[in-house]
């Protein structure tokens, strides 16, 4: 037991494994916050401009609303891909490193 516990702390104190939880902490973080200020702020503009996102779009019926709606999908598809796209990339490769060096 005890070197199952001093290989854990090995690998928890490796300067790539810092590096690994630390990137995608930062990543995480930024998009959540940016998602959360996203859907917040649009729920901030229904309370304090409901009337105006009411009004359609010059030469349609859709509605504003729709429109921002549809901005606000669209970004978290895109955060969702760029949180993929660097899993994919930069995360795998430092955790195929890790497991390289630990052997595991």
């Amino acid at each position: 037991m005890k070197s199952t516990l001093h290989g854990a702390q090995e690998i928890l104190s490796a300067p790539k494994f810092k590096q690994l939880r630390s990137e995608r902490a930062k990543l995480r973080w930024g998009l959540s916050v940016a998602t959360l200020v996203m859907f917040f702020g649009f729920i901030a503009l229904v309370w304090s401009a409901r009337g105006a996102l009411g009004v359609s779009f010059p030469g349609s019926s859709t509605p504003i609303w729709f429109g921002f709606i549809f901005v606000i999908s669209v970004l978290v598809v895109v955060f969702t891909g760029i949180y993929v796209r660097q899993s994919n990339s930069r995360f795998d490769r430092l955790t195929d490193d890790l497991v390289r060096e630990f052997g595991q």
